[in-house]
């Protein structure tokens, strides 16, 4: 399910420490909106939520879902955005989400899951794409700009590219940069490079807003163990005052 649940306002206190900010806040203390460049990895996200859910609810990966309405509403925050691209692997069930992210304005990549030499399964060029796509909007549009990668993968890839290269290249033109991350997928190299540059690069968690970006399915689902575990349905929180745009 793609849309909202009931919801309930939760407010969150907007203090930070850098290079990790614990809140949403306005497009970098101006009044007017930025344009903003929005890439998301899917699989990363996905990732994270999964294993969120595990620490926090003994929850089976199956029985977990994003509540995309408000995940997109958190990433966006109040930017205006020019690119919005949404790449990842496609898993079974999941064809309502692309439809929904292409509905809400984003450019999909859709690349299966393919089998690798050692057997298992695993995600075709989905960072090559990105890293290309990123790397253009660079070249196309001049700063201010803000480039928002949804991603904790700070490790060079299969061709020698990364989210963190071109996070440096858009330092290096001035653009101002959001990393969006669960904690657990975050890479130390993202902390190092907002570090150096926390004028211009503001790194945010997706785990303190867990509850307002996931919910759970109810059903019985195959735990990590092999037994069958039942869940209940938890419904999805709003999202905090002032993430929204």
């Amino acid at each position: 399910m793609l849309g909202g649940f009931g919801q309930s306002k939760t407010t969150w206190p907007c203090g930070h420490t850098s290079p990790i900010h614990t809140c949403r806040r306005l497009s970098w203390g101006t009044s007017v909106k930025m344009d903003a460049h929005i890439f998301i990895d899917n699989y990363n996200v996905i990732a994270g939520a999964q294993e969120a859910a595990k620490i926090r609810e003994n929850a089976p990966w199956p029985a977990v879902r994003i509540h995309w309405r408000n995940f997109f509403k958190l990433v966006e925050g109040d930017y205006s955005p020019i690119t919005r691209m949404f790449a990842g692997s496609l898993p079974p069930g999941n064809e309502a989400l692309w439809q929904y992210a292409k509905d809400h304005g984003y450019d999909t990549s859709l690349l299966q899951r393919v089998v690798r030499e050692d057997g298992r399964s695993g995600e075709q060029a989905v960072d090559e794409v990105l890293h290309a796509k990123i790397a253009g909007a660079l070249l196309d549009f001049d700063a201010p700009q803000a480039l928002v990668m949804v991603t904790g993968d700070g490790q060079a890839g299969e061709f020698g590219t990364s989210f963190l290269q071109q996070a440096e290249r858009a330092l290096r033109r001035g653009w101002n940069i959001d990393i969006w991350s669960w904690e657990a997928q975050l890479s130390g190299n993202f902390k190092n490079l907002a570090g150096r540059n926390s004028d211009k690069m503001k790194i945010f968690l997706f785990d303190r807003f867990y509850e307002a970006i996931t919910f759970l399915r109810e059903g019985e689902f195959h735990h990590g163990d092999g037994n069958l575990i039942r869940i209940s349905e938890r419904r999805v929180s709003a999202l905090p005052v002032g993430t929204s745009r």
